[in-house]
């Protein structure tokens, strides 16, 4: 690279790093200068829910200090942009010789992108691992739960929150439809959901992929629990990967569109954009109860398919080179407190809970669902450590398998969506003849053994190999995607 090139890209690092706090600032941040401190904090997270978790650190913090703090939330967008605008800064910081991106938290987003940012070095050891060692004995928040881990074994992240992924359905939509409420994944590849599923682009959002890869653990384990005595375990494993694939792709045909956020899914079927989509858990929920009426019922429902998702959590993390680290410490803290854990799962006007709107989230505390702070919760009956037993999340079944996944639903899903949808509405139309339908089921370029070696590989090597097999997939897929169509318009 020429030295000008190099300049100005370090250059537009420089810039970028200095001006997030500024640029990605909350809409309304009054107060902000007014405050005795400030803290960014850069998430994925709601409006709705920074609101609530803003104002109440807030408060919490001037009863504590005597000092006011405004807590200025950095919002680029989901998580994949949250880590984007963290490694611009740190490299930028690099360049100048220093370490940071000159923000205090990060709050919100999935357990597999805080591993990858602590594998990275770029968070600092959280003190309340010490100063609330309690916390984490036995009957207390676990290292780990249904295969999925719940705080980082170098203490530099907790997860802050449960998560779960389902499905979201219109109740009205599934009526006109004739359809019955949606129970398992399988249910959004039938074809009478066609134009009804709300999707989004797994190399956006981080949630959506692994709702994805819920599905595909759940396909995968369903094939060894058949499997007999005498079969090899990889065999097995890689049919289970073809049959994920497969409804992957019936899933995706029935898709209306992918969108660039997951937020966007629940709101959309509500107002009966869609049918139903994929989501997480608090999306659902929070969308539901915006909706409720006076009897309680909402149009708007959402569901964990059973044994179809693990719980996992949304962490929270203090960032190497923090400007506010005592105070970012502090906020780690609060999130914890039981007045911060049942900001999440309380009605509004409870107290300790939110002012403004409940967040149907459920708290990372197993000391919290049980007594008062249980009866309060709304939704308590969900008891997430007991539904964590339905489901072990296997990670060496597809925990290496992340970014690929991200790539290939992209790939045979998005890129190629049009050529998709045509094949698919001639399948149906055709009554899914075996020729036609075995070749829009080909996903031979995309099996187990080549996601986990060649495509990675290419994807991790450099962003001219990553678009060199991106391109040579998405032909692969269009071509079978037309040929599967000419074939069902034939009969065949």
């Amino acid at each position: 690279m020429s030295n000008w090139k190099k300049n100005l890209l370090i250059l537009g690092l420089l810039t970028g790093a200095v001006a997030a706090p500024l640029t990605l600032r909350d809409k309304g941040a009054e107060g902000a200068d007014q405050a005795d401190l400030r803290l960014d904090v850069i998430t994925p997270h709601t409006e709705t829910l920074r609101r609530e978790f803003g104002e109440a650190f807030s408060a919490y913090w001037e009863k504590k200090s005597g000092d006011s703090v405004y807590v200025n939330f950095l919002v680029p967008g989901g998580t994949s942009e949250c880590v984007r605008v963290i490694g611009n800064g740190f490299e930028a910081a690099a360049e100048r010789g220093e370490v940071g991106c000159g923000i205090d938290v990060f709050f919100g987003g999935g357990a597999y992108d805080f591993a990858i940012q602590a594998k990275q070095e770029r968070f600092e050891k959280l003190r309340i691992f010490e100063t609330r060692s309690e916390l984490f004995k036995k009957g207390g928040i676990p290292a780990s739960l249904g295969g999925e881990t719940f705080y980082d074994p170098d203490h530099t992240w907790v997860g802050s929150v449960l998560s779960s992924f389902g499905i979201c359905y219109n109740t009205d939509l599934l009526l006109e439809r004739g359809l019955p409420d949606p129970v398992s994944w399988d249910d959004l590849g039938d074809p009478r959901y066609i134009h009804g599923i709300a999707l989004a682009d797994t190399t956006k959002s981080s949630s959506v992929t692994k709702s994805f890869e819920m599905l595909v653990q759940q396909k995968i384990q369903e094939e060894l629990s058949a499997a007999g005595p005498e079969e090899e375990w990889e065999r097995v494993v890689a049919r289970g990967w073809d049959a994920s694939m497969n409804l992957i792709q019936r899933i995706g045909a029935n898709a209306r569109y992918f969108t660039d956020s997951s937020a966007k899914i629940p709101r959309d079927v509500a107002q009966g954009n869609a049918v139903a989509g994929m989501c997480i858990d608090f999306y659902g929920r929070t969308t539901s109860e915006t909706l409720k009426q006076a009897d309680g019922s909402s149009r708007l429902q959402y569901i964990m398919p059973s044994g179809g998702s693990s719980i996992s959590v949304d962490p929270v993390a203090v960032l190497k080179g923090a400007p506010h680290p005592e105070l970012a410490q502090a906020f780690v803290e609060f999130v914890l407190s039981r007045e911060g854990q049942m900001l999440w799962a309380a009605p509004p006007g409870s107290v300790p809970g939110p002012k403004y709107r409940a967040l149907r989230r459920l708290p990372i505390r197993p000391d919290l669902y049980r007594g008062s702070s249980l009866e309060v919760m709304i939704d308590g009956e969900a008891m997430p450590f007991e539904q964590a037993k339905k489901f072990s999340y296997d990670r060496k079944l597809t925990g290496h398998l992340f970014s690929p996944l991200r790539a290939i639903i992209r790939i045979m899903c998005i890129d190629s969506h049009d050529e998709m949808k045509a094949a698919w509405e001639a399948l149906i139309a055709a009554g899914f003849p075996p020729k036609a339908t075995a070749r829009f089921h080909d996903v031979s370029a995309v099996g187990y053994n080549l996601a986990g070696g060649p495509i990675k590989a290419s994807l991790k090597a450099s962003k001219i190999e990553a678009v060199k097999i991106m391109n040579q997939l998405g032909g692969f897929f269009r071509e079978n995607y037309k040929e599967a169509q000419r074939l069902a318009e034939e009969g065949l």
